[in-house]
């Protein structure tokens, strides 16, 4: 892919003991990915889901060996957290490269 690679932390809701027998639930760093991150144009924003939802980049990774990544996770630069809408392997290729389509939250 071409483009600036960039690291991001993929993040999944997790309960967690509060240390007085009840719990809490919170974003769970699950592993740092860096690939590339890129921006969908304006005129070109994807509608996805039956929801119609649309999205603002697409991550580029490579797959990752002994990790699932659902729309139920995040993925989090800095300070800015990106819901993710999709989850596609590009071009069927084998499970060697992701395209995840991304929602950064504002």
């Amino acid at each position: 892919m071409i483009g600036k690679k960039v690291t991001m932390e993929l993040r999944r809701w997790a309960e967690t003991p509060d240390g007085m027998g009840g719990h809490t639930f919170t974003w769970a760093g699950l592993r740092k990915i860096t690939d590339v991150l890129s921006t969908i144009r304006g005129n070109e924003r994807l509608s996805a889901d039956k929801k119609t939802v649309i999205a603002s980049h697409y991550f580029y990774i490579d797959f990752p060996i002994g990790l699932t990544i659902t729309e139920k996770d995040i993925f989090v630069r800095g300070t800015t957290e990106y819901k993710i809408i999709y989850v596609s392997n590009v071009g069927h290729m084998q499970d060697k490269r992701l395209r995840i389509t991304l929602l950064e939250e504002f």
